[in-house]
């Protein structure tokens, strides 16, 4: 795909380790249950192991909805810079980010970059807050609450992590958002990864 190649080499790329095989790229693809669109296994198996940009510049793409991380996010390097995180960090994010989709990238914050493989919009490129900063948004009370919330509907969540009560609330008020409750907390990028791709800017350090 030359026109990854141009565009990789006008932002810049430094090469850090050896890139993700084909062995591992259908590891993810088993772990997301799909797929991987074709230019995200490109650049993966291509630039996953080295950095964008370079000291005078970092590489950015915009955020297509409104963030409460801001209107976009860096984009230096993938999970593969270290040879297994790429698939090891799959099983970290099991249960937190939505089925099918895979966590490619973190930003300074913890936040990651996901990439839709299977899941309810296939394709897409999505920014996933840690923080979970929409549930303070969408819910007046405490975590306590809201697991009393999940008790009182026959749910038992006195096990349940932090992530869990949010989780478990989003679902059991799913008609209340404009997305699956488990895209809660997830904020459109780019429609695709061309798309995504494409978006990438050069920003000041």
């Amino acid at each position: 795909m030359k026109w990854i190649d141009d565009l990789v080499a006008s932002l810049g790329f430094v090469d850090q380790s050896t890139a993700p095989d084909e062995a591992m790229l259908g590891e993810i693809e088993s772990i997301a249950g799909g797929r991987l669109p074709p230019e995200c296994r490109y650049f993966i198996a291509r630039y996953g192991a080295g950095f964008l940009g370079d000291d005078d510049f970092q590489i950015v793409s915009p955020i297509s909805e409104r963030c409460p991380w801001g209107k976009q996010v860096e984009f230096a390097t993938t999970h593969a810079l270290h040879g297994r995180d790429l698939v090891d960090v799959q099983h970290t994010y099991r249960g937190r980010i939505p089925k099918g989709v895979i966590a490619l990238a973190n930003d300074a914050g913890g936040n990651e970059i996901c990439v839709d493989v299977a899941g309810a919009f296939p394709g897409s490129v999505w920014f996933w807050d840690h923080e979970q900063r929409w549930f303070r948004e969408h819910f007046i009370g405490s975590l306590q609450d809201a697991s009393k919330d999940l008790d009182e509907s026959g749910i038992d969540a006195r096990r349940f992590s932090v992530h869990d009560i949010i989780r478990g609330w989003a679902r059991l008020h799913a008609d209340r958002f404009d997305r699956p409750a488990d895209y809660m907390g997830m904020y459109r990028i780019a429609p695709s990864f061309a798309d995504f791709l494409r978006s990438l800017q050069k920003g000041p350090t």
